[in-house]
């Protein structure tokens, strides 16, 4: 135990005096995060280079771990790799964006290496059987799934200030207690190493923030609770540990699911970012920012006892987590997607059935617009044909429609670009997301013809 405290302190030290390094390196100009976009709140550059201070403190743990028992320097080895890959891809997207397809086939390679590395699920086991399923031929794309997925789960909650943070540390101590239970100090070190870390990064990152997790910071967090969860298992088979990270990470599970789901059912790319998160309805419903990280605080330190309670009782209380976890979903069904009966969930699911189908045009039309952007000589020229296309998706002139919605949109920190939609043919939610579209060929446009 007291192992483990020294460890979370180191973590928590090299954090909390490294991370206003960080900040000061980016107000140079490095890896800044602008107010680009319309779902960006905050009024100044913020630094995203949150994940180095992070990496720092995980990296010296691990080698003191190696320095301490280099008998187990072989089965680490592929975390530490798995982890320095991973947060390098996501510190190469925060200092120059790489596109959603470019970062999967990062990940996809990442994982393949650690998985032949000997990090990997072989069989699968329920808690408290005494049988296992010998996954074989399914060990390699389950391994995969899992240490993409959970990285990714991790990315997509990280759009409020404290939030991935705070849930990343509520994760790391759950999986430190399970190496604890399972007598495996290693592991309950280095959990607790990224835990100090995150303790120490939150003393910036508590709303407002001064600095930002990033990509980099996000994968990290995410790739170590993934790869943890899995050399917490016994031999290879993967039974209590993986149920116990699922419960507990049941509130980023299931942000992640609404948002592909409802991405997808419009239309929208699953990565396409939005403003629909838990966090961001929330804030509708007139929440503030530090009432609504302590809510979500408590809802993952509830899901993480659930978890534990699932390693002490054999199994005996997974129903029970699983059961909790249902609940949470019908309940954020219910008041963040307002579906209070099935006649709300037909007429909703009709109205996007029905919307799709512009969203598709629409995207296609910024492909083309993207082509045309490199085709043409002259503003004027991209410029007409863009205007042309903007009436086809369904926009208008000012004062061409009875009733208009103006539409603002960020780009690059400037002044908004403002759009006009007729209101009888959508909301201005939908208007809103549909402009989204076009903003990064306008963004491109606007650079090219600055002059």
């Amino acid at each position: 135990m007291i192992y483990t405290l020294l460890f979370f302190v180191l973590g928590f030290v090299i954090s909390v005096f490294t991370t206003p390094w960080v900040i000061r390196l980016s107000q140079r100009g490095i890896g800044l995060d602008f107010a680009h976009e319309s779902r960006k709140k905050q009024e100044v550059p913020v630094p995203r280079l949150g994940g180095m201070p992070l990496m720092l403190a995980v990296s010296v743990g691990l080698l003191i771990i190696f320095a301490l028992r280099p008998q187990n320097a072989t089965n680490w080895f592929p975390v530490l790799l798995g982890s320095l890959m991973m947060y390098g891809l996501g510190l190469w997207d925060d200092l120059q964006p790489l596109g959603a397809k470019k970062k999967l086939a990062g990940q996809i390679i990442t994982a393949l290496l650690v998985y032949n590395l000997g990090l990997n699920i072989e069989k699968f086991s329920y808690p408290g059987s005494t049988g296992s399923i010998d996954l074989g031929e399914w060990s390699m794309p389950v391994t995969v799934f899992w240490l993409i997925a959970v990285p990714n789960i991790v990315n997509l909650i990280d759009g409020f200030d404290g939030l991935a943070g705070g849930l990343g540390l509520c994760m790391s101590v759950t999986l430190g207690i399970v190496g604890l239970h399972n007598d495996q100090v290693p592991v309950a070190c280095y959990a607790f190493t990224l835990a100090g870390a995150l303790l120490g990064f939150l003393v910036f990152n508590f709303p407002p923030a001064k600095i930002y997790l990033g990509d980099g910071g996000a994968y990290l967090i995410g790739f170590t609770i993934a790869a943890l969860s899995l050399t917490s298992s016994n031999k290879g088979s993967v039974a209590k540990v993986l149920f116990v990270t699922m419960i507990a990470l049941g509130v980023p599970i299931l942000d992640t699911t609404f948002a592909m789901l409802r991405r997808g059912l419009r239309g929208y790319p699953l990565f396409h970012a939005d403003d629909e998160h838990f966090h961001h309805r929330l804030q509708s419903l007139g929440f503030s920012k530090t009432r609504i990280l302590f809510g979500l605080y408590g809802i993952c330190l509830v899901l993480s006892l659930f978890g534990l309670s699932i390693l002490w009782s054999q199994g005996g209380t997974l129903p029970i987590g699983i059961g909790v976890l249902c609940l949470l979903a019908l309940l954020a069904a219910r008041y963040f997607h307002f579906l209070k009966s099935w006649d709300d969930v037909r007429r909703k699911l009709n109205r996007v059935v029905r919307r799709r189908r512009v969203v598709q045009y629409a995207l296609l039309q910024a492909q083309v617009l993207e082509l045309e952007a490199d085709r043409c000589k002259s503003a004027q020229e991209f410029w007409a044909i863009f205007e042309t296309t903007m009436r086809r998706v369904g926009f208008v002139d000012k004062g061409e429609s009875d009733a208009e919605y103006a539409i603002h949109i960020k780009y690059n920190g400037s002044t908004p670009w403002t759009l006009h939609a007729p209101q009888h043919k959508g909301t201005e939610p939908e208007w809103q997301r549909l402009a989204e579209c076009f903003r990064p060929v306008y963004a491109k446009a606007k650079s090219k013809w600055r002059a």
